[in-house]
């Protein structure tokens, strides 16, 4: 049996590689959609706002598998796998409304441009979503060390 704290240290090494990963993921993502919604949108701001909730969507289902397979190691299945979702998506659907009010307050109040806007929302999303998955969204018993 590991020394719990090397695995407490483990799993934060690997969440932040993982967070690494899904921020590039999501920047990309968001990038390429907002350069296309630019294009098929006359309003600006639905094509930020769009590429911004299609993004979100996305990054959240590639953390989902990556931190319930590779950071927490989740044991969990059938309801138990569900619920973890539930805990997961809910802890993601506040860092998503984080992220929806910070765009358009950084975007048309601080004149700040979309894409470093939604780099700078990604960014502090993924502070926040540590505490809520490390406490709340991957519990303890369903974790194999």
């Amino acid at each position: 049996m590991r020394h719990p704290l090397l695995i407490k240290h483990t799993v934060k090494v690997k969440f932040v590689l993982i967070g690494a990963w899904n921020t590039v993921f999501a920047i990309l993502v968001f990038i390429g959609l907002d350069t296309i919604f630019m294009y098929v949108f006359s309003r600006r701001y639905i094509a930020y706002m769009g590429a911004m909730a299609l993004t979100n969507i996305l990054s959240i289902t590639n953390a989902f598998i990556l931190h319930k397979y590779f950071t927490f190691r989740s044991r969990a299945k059938g309801v138990g796998l569900i619920m973890e979702f539930i805990r997961f998506s809910s802890t993601y659907a506040f860092v998503f409304t984080l992220s929806m009010v910070l765009l358009p307050v950084l975007v048309e109040g601080f004149h700040i441009a979309p894409k470093v806007s939604a780099a700078l929302g990604i960014i502090i999303s993924i502070f926040v979503s540590y505490v809520g998955h490390s406490r709340f969204s991957f519990r303890r018993e369903d974790r194999i060390y």
